[in-house]
């Protein structure tokens, strides 16, 4: 498990971030995104919980996620991207309403639930849909940057069991199998994040979360009708 040492500071921020707490942001994202892309398996601290992530081209880091988190093969994990410029990468069917609201929406935790684009292929969207978004921590932020490519977005935890929300919590549960990274002040806030399902013509809510419904609904409804579960 990575961890960072504590004390105050009384430098100058970057974007909000102390330039002390920068300079480990930096240098735990470069770290996480090497083993990321060795094919090891990261947890990264976001909004909303603790991800367990692998790299999203790479099948046997992927299959190790599944195992790990006691999840059938065929049960979709999110997919978290870089930045929008991999939303048509990795989607098909983007149209300039979906878009602007992925420009509102991300970074956030707001998931879409999109088709996918059949020239974008990994083992953890085995399906013809893939549930994408943009994390809102800077941490997450800084390692998808990193990397240059998809990872897995799905929650640090035994499959059906509560998500893991700070470091002790993984390594309890993955101990060594996992890198863990640490939260850098900025602690998820718990709850898991929104679906909105845009697959299909009517694009409806399918999880309620750290997004309030009606807050989606005004964000959209200039352009998009928007179906409650």
């Amino acid at each position: 498990m990575m961890g960072t040492k504590g004390g105050g500071d009384d430098r100058a921020t970057v974007e909000g971030i102390l330039v002390s707490e920068y300079e480990q942001l930096t240098s735990f994202a470069n770290r996480g995104a090497e083993l990321l892309q060795k094919g090891h398996l990261v947890a990264v601290p976001t909004d909303t919980q603790y991800a367990l992530s692998a790299l999203g081209s790479h099948g046997p880091a992927i299959m190790q996620c599944f195992s790990l988190k006691n999840r059938a093969d065929d049960d979709p994990m999110p997919i978290f991207i870089p930045d929008l410029s991999w939303l048509d990468v990795v989607a098909d069917g983007i149209t300039p309403e979906i878009r602007t609201l992925a420009e509102s929406a991300w970074p956030g935790a707001l998931t879409l639930l999109l088709r996918r684009q059949e020239k974008w292929r990994s083992l953890a969207a085995p399906g013809k849909t893939v549930a994408l978004r943009i994390p809102n921590h800077p941490l997450a932020l800084n390692l998808l940057a990193a990397v240059g490519a998809p990872i897995t977005g799905s929650s640090a935890n035994r499959h059906g069991d509560p998500a893991a929300l700070n470091p002790e919590s993984v390594y309890e549960i993955f101990g060594d199998d996992v890198t863990v990274l640490p939260t850098l002040g900025v602690v998820p806030q718990g709850i898991p994040s929104t679906i909105l399902d845009c697959s299909d013509a009517v694009p409806k809510i399918i999880r309620s979360g750290a997004v309030e419904d009606q807050l989606i609904t005004e964000l959209i409804a200039s352009h998009l009708k928007v179906v409650s579960k």
